[in-house]
């Protein structure tokens, strides 16, 4: 196979097999396999294939993370996006995670992606390294009142990010919480949130006992505005016992 014939089949393989629109083969292209040289060109051809499919596909997968965030952020038509595209989009980000350099993380957006893909922004908060990012996001994230799904999900992620959660960031959750029991003055709805809350703050004084000083009369006050709820007498005393061991 002399070098015309030789490059003439290396790019149709290559482009070819990517799904790329085909290098032109002349039909009087002559073609003999019978050398070892031919077969590396052959090989070659295959192995430029496979990584012009890998960037292709690469491409498309970060292309596709970007509009479905941007249909999720649209101003004003922002929809909620399926299961099925969250998950779509949380195995692209896992996979590139270069991805994430690309996408916008100012606070209107994050409280978007809160809003309409709760489980993509679960993926971009565990993808940052920066604790101050981490919890830069989260707050961004926090919206008062919140309805008991959006506390269920706040609450988990506040759990899963204790180690690095700041007081800054409790402190803007509990002002969520009260809001919420606010609204629902009472009732199972109101319980529930007290306790979600109760587990919230138990964790992160397990990760950090000097919160207990820190959010002493913040959480106090809270906890003695539902003595009836047993999760939030027993915050309470944890606070208390605390306060009396660090004096």
């Amino acid at each position: 196979m002399d070098a015309a014939a030789a490059k003439a089949f290396y790019d149709y393989i290559a482009t070819t097999v990517v799904g790329m629109p085909p290098a032109p083969l002349s039909r009087l292209l002559s073609v003999n396999f019978s050398t070892a040289e031919d077969a590396r060109i052959v090989s070659d051809g295959i192995s430029r294939a496979r990584i012009l499919y890998e960037q292709k596909s690469k491409l498309a997968q970060a292309e596709y993370v970007l509009a479905q965030l941007a249909k999720a952020t649209f101003p004003g038509a922002g929809t909620a996006l399926s299961p099925q595209t969250m998950a779509r989009i949380t195995a692209a980000l896992e996979q590139q995670p270069d991805i994430l350099q690309s996408v916008p993380l100012d606070a209107e957006n994050i409280r978007m992606y809160a809003k309409n893909c709760w489980n993509v922004l679960v993926t971009i908060v565990s993808m940052t390294d920066n604790s101050s990012d981490v919890n830069r996001i989260i707050q961004c994230a926090i919206v008062q009142p919140m309805n008991i799904v959006e506390h269920n999900s706040l609450a988990q992620l506040l759990i899963d990010q204790t180690a690095v959660i700041s007081a800054d960031t409790l402190f803007k959750y509990l002002n969520a919480v009260e809001a919420s029991c606010r609204v629902q003055q009472s009732g199972s709805a109101q319980v529930h949130n007290v306790r979600l809350a109760s587990k919230v703050f138990n964790h992160a004084l397990d990760a950090n006992g000097a919160l207990a000083e820190t959010m002493s009369i913040e959480l106090s006050s809270f906890c003695l505005s539902y003595t009836r709820v047993k999760d939030a007498t027993d915050l309470y005393r944890r606070i208390i016992t605390a306060d009396s061991t660090a004096l």
